[in-house]
């Protein structure tokens, strides 16, 4: 029976705020919304974290509700799954719900902008999130504010996705490292270019004087006393040896 009065309530309040009131009477709804916010923040605890898609105000700009009402939506229809059927909690959070589908509706019944093809070109700013209780209602809240003023944008241009970005500056930074690096392959290459002759000359010179020391070095003189000696030390034997011969030769011919 709760279900059914629920049901009826957020029916009644949808087409009161969407269909029938006027700008000023969607407005008062939304004001009326935002009274459950601190509700919510008390029943759930300040240390659950729920997890939502968006795009930040400084990369969305005026777009920022445009941006972001479809995929608040979709973060408070899960939320309100987390509670039982005759949840309280669930019951605001359905309200919020239906809330955000009226601002959606109104985006798309004006027609100038085209919300999913506008969500379809930020695509690559979106980030997905845990906040805790206090942080994500208070998202809401502001999305909510933000909604109900006038200040929206009649066309949305995305800016450069983050990756495009960060391959300009890597490209940036990669050229000023180049710069910065050929100066220092030029250093090295002339410092090469002294040291290899000056080593090869040292070399050449080293090798001179080793030849030059070779050629300076003395001969053996065969005038030589030492040399003498050695030929006659060893031609003594050999003339004791002759004449042994010859005296036995002169035996054996008496």
């Amino acid at each position: 029976m709760k279900k059914a009065k629920i049901s009826i309530s957020v029916c009644v309040h949808f087409l009161l705020c969407a269909t029938f009131g006027t700008s000023s009477e969607v407005r008062s709804c939304i004001a009326d919304d935002l009274e459950r916010i601190s509700l919510l923040k008390q029943n759930i605890p300040k240390d659950y974290k729920i997890t939502v898609r968006h795009i930040p105000k400084e990369v969305s700009g005026m777009c920022w509700v445009v941006l972001n009402v479809f995929h608040l939506e979709e973060s408070l229809k899960d939320l309100a799954q987390k509670f039982g059927n005759i949840s309280s909690n669930r019951d605001n959070i359905d309200i919020y719900v239906q809330t955000l589908q009226d601002v959606r509706f109104k985006i798309i019944n004006k027609g100038e902008i085209d919300l999913e093809s506008t969500m379809e070109e930020f695509q690559c700013h979106y980030r997905e999130e845990r906040w805790p209780t206090e942080e994500y209602f208070d998202y809401v809240k502001d999305l909510l504010n933000a909604a109900n003023s006038k200040n929206e944008s009649r066309g949305c241009e995305s800016p450069l996705c983050p990756s495009a970005t960060t391959e300009a500056n890597m490209s940036g930074e990669h050229t000023g490292a180049e710069h910065q690096y050929l100066p220092k392959i030029v250093e090295k290459s002339l410092l090469w270019m002294l040291i290899i002759p000056l080593a090869m000359g040292l070399l050449c010179l080293v090798w001179k004087i080793s030849c030059r020391r070779r050629r300076e070095e003395p001969e053996p003189n065969p005038d030589s006393g030492h040399v003498l000696t050695d030929i006659e030390g060893k031609a003594a034997p050999l003339h004791g040896q002759l004449s042994g011969h010859k005296i036995r030769l002169s035996m054996e011919m008496v």
